[in-house]
């Protein structure tokens, strides 16, 4: 089992904050052992600034958090590699290579970042906390048990004139057997693109001759941007259902392909509820096609296996432990000193006659009488470990544990301070308050600062969470909380050392 070491050893910038990413990315891994990924894709394809950039930032608009690291939206030409978004508890931003080699990106790079890179051989993903990218227990082309997840693919567009992906509407994994849905953006005033029409009718044709796979026939989705007259949206529905269904009759898929139309207007900021009902079709026509199989995995697929977790997982007693321990540190100090004393009462006269020896025993009476007798704090952190099975193993050793010991470890220290203090008593002292004031006060306020600190505070707020037995709510808010609290230690830090 790992031991907690204490705090402040290390006055790297953000190195609270990296040591807890690390932490919750293993507890991540870890409950990720039952989310598997399931071949299944749907590609967003248009021209260049039909969009396509801007349905994903609305699609995963509630993620404000990670703003930095969705795609960047304009009129102008911004997408040059692909890129993959998909479902994790943690979010990230990572660009891969073909021998799958990872590069962790803290911002969405800018189409010259990105054009550093080959589109053929690298490509962006997005790992985001998103429900609606949960498949559920579903078997489309793995038979492999767990919660799927889907890969949304947001290619570089048409004519972009970047690369062999961005001009070949079946590059990048569009030809293969893995496709649920196909979403096709483009502007109201550029729907009789003939480029557009070359390029979907490649597309049907590798449908017709089977090349491409789509699960249950190709449900093809046409996000029509730019729709800023709602009179108009049923006008454009039906021209945009005509054209592509004389396609289909001209391919000889017409029987294969289900259409589904929205319009939309992503500049109007007032129509927040309009955009949110357009959220909601579109997720629903893009998983049509698995409408039957899939299990709906919304957030309580998550809660559900963390509210099956083994007896011994459950954190719940480890915090009541915990808060009795922070409850009985607290006392303690309050009791340390009283009447602005350290040994209240006790003064020279009260040790006149006692020898050296009995003047300190008569001493160490009195101030047990005050305080009571304390247990270190090794002692009672050892009973709070848990297994190294745990998935918060990693986050309750480097996060929790070492921020109780820290703050009751400045209690250990006081009491060794006022031991040694008393151990170390003077016969000729005739000031016992001056005496121990001048060599303890010090270590006194480091305890009591311990004890105005943020984790204090956040223990405090968390105290009524151990009698919760809604698992899933308990883990979420201490990862939140304890998120917050070491990007305020790091930012302390950093001005304190500015």
């Amino acid at each position: 089992m790992a031991t907690p070491l204490p705090n402040g050893q290390d006055n790297t910038p953000n190195k609270n904050t990296v040591l807890l990413e690390e932490s919750i990315q293993a507890f991540n891994d870890k409950m990720l052992e039952k989310i598997v990924d399931e071949m299944a894709v749907v590609h967003i394809i248009g021209s260049f600034s039909a969009g396509k950039s801007r349905l994903v930032r609305e699609l995963l608009s509630s993620h404000k958090t990670i703003h930095a690291l969705l795609p960047i939206s304009s009129l102008e030409r911004q997408s040059a590699l692909p890129l993959e978004i998909t479902y994790a508890e943690t979010p990230r931003l990572l660009r891969i290579d073909a021998d799958k080699n990872e590069t962790l990106l803290f911002a969405f790079p800018v189409r010259e970042e990105q054009q550093l890179f080959d589109a053929s051989n690298h490509y962006l993903r997005l790992e985001l906390p998103e429900p609606e990218l949960l498949l559920g227990n579903v078997s489309l082309c793995s038979a492999e048990e767990g919660i799927k997840r889907l890969v949304l693919k947001d290619m570089p567009g048409w004519n972009s004139g970047d690369s062999f992906v961005a001009d070949n509407p079946l590059a990048n994994g569009l030809v293969s057997s893995d496709n649920i849905s196909l979403v096709y953006v483009v502007r109201a005033n550029g729907m009789d693109s003939q480029d557009d029409l070359i390029r979907l009718q490649a597309i049907f044709a590798a449908v017709q001759t089977g090349e491409a796979f789509f699960y249950n026939n190709l449900h093809l989705i046409v996000v029509v941007t730019r729709c800023d007259n709602s009179n108009e949206h049923k006008a454009i529905t039906d021209r945009m259902t005509q054209r592509l269904q004389e396609l289909a009759k001209k391919m000889d898929i017409e029987e294969q392909l289900y259409l589904t139309v929205l319009c939309v207007d992503f500049g109007k900021e007032q129509d927040v509820l309009n955009h949110e009902e357009f959220a909601k079709y579109f997720w629903q026509a893009i998983f049509a096609p698995i409408a039957q199989e899939k299990i709906a995995a919304t957030p309580s697929d998550l809660a559900n296996r963390l509210q099956h977790w083994p007896e011994d997982w459950l954190v719940q007693s480890k915090l009541s432990s915990s808060f009795l321990l922070i409850k009985a540190a607290k006392q303690f100090i309050e009791q340390f000193k009283k009447q602005d004393q350290f040994i209240a009462n006790m003064n020279n006269t009260r040790l006149l006659g006692l020898s050296k020896q009995e003047r300190r025993v008569k001493t160490y009476n009195a101030w047990l009488k005050q305080v009571g007798v304390w247990q270190s704090s090794t002692e009672n952190l050892q009973k709070l470990q848990v297994t190294d099975d745990h998935p918060l193993a990693l986050w309750w050793s480097s996060y929790w544990l070492t921020q109780l010991y820290s703050l009751i470890n400045s209690v250990d220290r006081l009491v060794l301070q006022m031991d040694t203090a008393i151990q170390q008593l003077p016969i000729e002292v005739t000031d016992l308050q001056s005496y121990f004031h001048d060599r303890v006060e010090a270590s006194y306020q480091q305890a009591v600062e311990a004890f105005q600190s943020p984790f204090y505070c956040l223990s405090v707020a968390l105290e009524p969470m151990q009698h919760d037995n809604d698992q899933a709510k308990v883990v979420a808010t201490l990862l939140s909380l304890s998120i917050i609290d070491v990007k305020y230690a790091d930012y302390y830090q950093l001005l304190k050392t500015a």
